[in-house]
C-alpha cells in the first residue's frame, strides 16, 4: 500500500473511533440515568435507541473489518 492509501485507512478508523467514542458515552450516560430512574431501561429498549447503538456497533465493526482487509488482503 501506499503512504496516501494507509493514510485513508487511517482517516476510516478515527472516524470509527470517534463513533466508537459516541457509543460509550451514551452507554455511561445511559448506565448512570438507569441507577436513579428504574423505569429508563424500558424507555431506552422501548423507545428503540437500543437498535441505533447496535446498527453503530455493527458499522464500526464492518469499518475495522474493512481497513484490516485493506491492509493485509492476505489475512
Amino acid at each position: 500500500m501506499t503512504n496516501e492509501e494507509l493514510l485513508k485507512q487511517a482517516e476510516e478508523l478515527t472516524q470509527a473511533w470517534e463513533s466508537l467514542k459516541v457509543s460509550v458515552d451514551l452507554l455511561s450516560m445511559d448506565n448512570t440515568v438507569a441507577q436513579h430512574d428504574a423505569e429508563f431501561p424500558a424507555y431506552f429498549f422501548n423507545s428503540h435507541q437500543s437498535s441505533n447503538l447496535e446498527s453503530n456497533l455493527a458499522n464500526i465493526a464492518d469499518t475495522m473489518l474493512k481497513v484490516s482487509n485493506a491492509i493485509c488482503p492476505e489475512e
